[in-house]
């Protein structure tokens, strides 16, 4: 009996020391128009009990020829040859980052068409403990006329707080504008959203305080995110 007990410990230990620090969660599969273009959007939470400067690597699984693929992560959008992101975010321990945006598109290759890609967050200290997710961009069905509200989606402002400027990713898709709104409901801020997946906001021009931001397509709200300007 003792020595089951023994064994039963280490192999505990032995699947503790294995545990991930992170964990990676998000849609499989993102629909929309290849020809503009297809965004996912992931959450990359530390579960481990240190904060963590977090890498994000890609790996192009299957892409048509004269399509291309990009991310934005560590505060920043990189080109399509970037593989590594050469900048990291920091996530406390138990905390959160949505930060994270994926991007493909085909304008130079077919109007219907799939691609996929994974992702993959690491400490920057330890590429071995690594968690991995991941995602097709499906084009095989959507136009840009057919493209759904609800497929329409922005991410939290980040850094948030923040007193100079910050940053969104949303979904590409013509005609969205972000209206930023007071506790009192005064539209203090519009910005037209240029069809480019992020958008950096100057946020210093606004008092200290409660903001949202809502996110419109056709005048309807499509999403709100909270805002504090520091």
């Amino acid at each position: 009996m003792k020595n089951c007990i023994a064994f039963l410990f280490i192999i505990s230990q032995v699947f503790i020391m294995h545990a991930q620090s992170l964990v990676v969660t998000g849609d499989a599969v993102v629909y929309g128009d290849p020809s503009i273009d297809i965004a996912s959007y992931l959450t990359v939470k530390n579960v481990s009990s240190q904060s963590l400067n977090v890498i994000c690597e890609k790996n192009i699984i299957s892409q048509p020829q004269g399509g291309a693929n990009y991310f934005c992560w560590g505060g920043t959008c990189y080109g399509t040859a970037t593989i590594i992101s050469p900048d990291f975010t920091t996530i406390d321990a138990g905390q959160a980052s949505t930060e994270f945006a994926g991007h493909f598109n085909a304008i130079s290759g077919p109007a219907n068409c799939t691609a996929t890609v994974e992702y993959c967050f690491y400490p920057d200290t330890d590429n071995s403990d690594a968690s991995c997710i991941t995602v097709t961009y499906d084009g095989s069905g959507a136009t840009s006329t057919t493209i759904k509200e609800g497929a329409i989606v922005m991410s939290e402002f980040y850094p948030n707080p923040s007193s100079g400027y910050t940053n969104i990713n949303y979904s590409s898709a013509k005609n969205l504008d972000l209206n930023i709104i007071d506790i009192l409901g005064n539209k203090v801020k519009n910005v037209h959203l240029n069809n480019q997946g992020s958008h950096k906001i100057y946020i210093g021009d606004l008092s200290k305080g409660v903001y949202f931001g809502n996110l419109m397509y056709h005048d309807k709200v499509i999403s709100i995110k909270k805002l504090i300007v520091k």
